[in-house]
């Protein structure tokens, strides 16, 4: 549900790049793999430096580019982008400066807070006056800004069933192992996160098994939205982000067309769009549009730090969507 006040923020800040646009459009250059936030028009992310060999927050709100008063880093600084409790964008970031807690500050940097009891901390996300954020991998922590209320939700399974390659019609149940939470998006009612884990044997593929998870802020069972097994091109799913109480995330990786999918999770229905590009990051903008960070997969053509071609963030061409199976299946 990105946002409640995106609508008029998308109105006046996208009005150049509107659905009717065909193509993408390219918003900044970008020097090394990074993920990428949005709150309707406003979008945030990390930039690589190569003379400081560091990394620092970039802010694009209002079609225009800034660069927070947010300390650099040695590596891709983590952060996400939502409202306060009155609807004003907010960041939520991770300053690793000493124990890698999260902080909340303005769209500038300014007045930055430490959120209490959240050392250890990655992929945070914000809300309201409630953020979420990653603890040792695998623990999802939600709280008040200033750490009142804090609990523990959902992160990736402890035990999974699934079916071995080496006898495929024999479903095997087992504790799971590698268990890491790799993003969260949090909305006012639900959080919705990306795991991957190992499991006993050979179950195929280059990589670790990848899910896309919902649950609600307050607790109780998680919903399995979408698995997949990685196969050789090391599939994953990236980019989870909500507009208007959906969720939205990508299918990412070497395999296979990238895929958009949108999920309701009041009514369980999903559908999708092909993707049209190997990224790094993706945030839904308005249901129509979304900002995503090129990746280039290897070659004479990589992006990154140490390449003389950048990435890129762009704001996606229209997505047009159809109804599509739920991409759940065993193992």
């Amino acid at each position: 549900m990105k946002l409640l006040v995106a609508a008029a923020l998308a109105g006046v800040g996208l009005a150049g790049v509107a659905p009717s646009v065909a193509g993408p459009v390219t918003v900044a250059p970008l020097h090394g793999a990074t993920a990428i936030a949005a709150y309707g028009e406003v979008a945030v992310w990390s930039d690589h430096e190569a003379t400081s060999r560091s990394w620092h927050l970039v802010v694009r709100s209002d079609g225009r580019l800034s660069t927070p008063s947010v300390p650099s880093a040695p590596k891709a600084i983590e952060a996400d982008v939502g409202p306060d409790a009155a609807g004003v964008p907010t960041l939520a970031y991770v300053s690793c400066a000493s124990d890698c807690d999260v902080v909340i500050s303005n769209l500038d940097g300014s007045d930055p807070r430490t959120v209490p009891g959240s050392q250890r901390a990655s992929h945070p996300s914000i809300w309201g006056d409630r953020v979420a954020w990653v603890r040792a991998r695998n623990t999802v922590l939600i709280s008040r800004w200033n750490g009142i209320g804090r609990r523990v939700l959902g992160g990736a399974p402890a035990r999974k069933c699934y079916e071995p390659l080496s006898s495929p019609q024999r479903l095997v149940c087992a504790a799971t192992s590698a268990r890491t939470v790799e993003a969260l998006a949090l909305s006012p009612k639900r959080l919705a996160l990306v795991d991957s884990f190992d499991v006993p044997g050979e179950i195929g593929g280059s990589g670790l098994p990848s899910e896309v998870r919902v649950e609600g802020t307050e607790g109780g069972p998680q919903r399995l939205v979408a698995i997949l097994n990685p196969g050789e091109g090391g599939e994953s799913w990236i980019g989870p982000s909500w507009w208007d109480g959906d969720l939205y995330f990508f299918k990412n990786g070497e395999g296979p067309h990238p895929l958009v999918y949108r999920f309701d999770p009041r009514d369980g229905r999903y559908a999708d769009t092909r993707g049209h590009r190997f990224l790094s990051g993706f945030s839904i903008i308005d249901g129509h549009r979304a900002y995503e960070t090129t990746e280039y997969s290897g070659g004479p053509n990589s992006c990154g730090e140490e390449q003389s071609v950048p990435c890129s963030v762009l704001i996606s061409e229209p997505l047009s969507f159809k109804p599509t199976r739920a991409p759940v299946y065993t193992l």
